[in-house]
């Protein structure tokens, strides 16, 4: 992913705006792959201000699924943390910005589960 994902523009612009993003080599010592459980590179874990993991992508991302896919988690740590005003905002974006992403129907799902328990954009 180094060559080819992280410096596509596209992730640049969202990993700056909505992510701090932490490279953890799975050797190394220290408490954050053992806790998330880091057996592979890339493995990129979405955890919320707490420490509680929401979601994760192991393995190669292209760039145009990188965006998506992130941002599904960001809206499933937003759903579980009943957060859905939010969270339906980046589900709608995904739906709208990436029609043709694999994300998109968890995010229609989940859109759907918000909507249900009363929430709006």
């Amino acid at each position: 992913m180094d060559a080819v994902t992280y410096p596509d523009p596209r992730t640049v612009e969202f990993v700056n705006r909505h992510l701090i993003a932490l490279r953890v080599s799975t050797g190394s010592a220290g408490p954050l792959p053992g806790r998330f459980n880091v057996k592979y590179t890339p493995t990129i874990v979405i955890v919320d201000e707490d420490g509680r993991e929401h979601d994760r992508v192991v393995g190669f991302l292209p760039p145009e699924e990188f965006v998506p896919s992130i941002a599904l988690g960001i809206g499933k740590a937003l759903f579980n943390r009943g957060e859905c005003g939010r969270a339906v905002g980046i589900f709608d974006g995904i739906l709208s910005d990436y029609p043709g992403s694999k994300s998109r129907q968890t995010a229609q799902d989940l859109r759907q589960a918000c909507l249900a328990r009363g929430a709006s954009r």
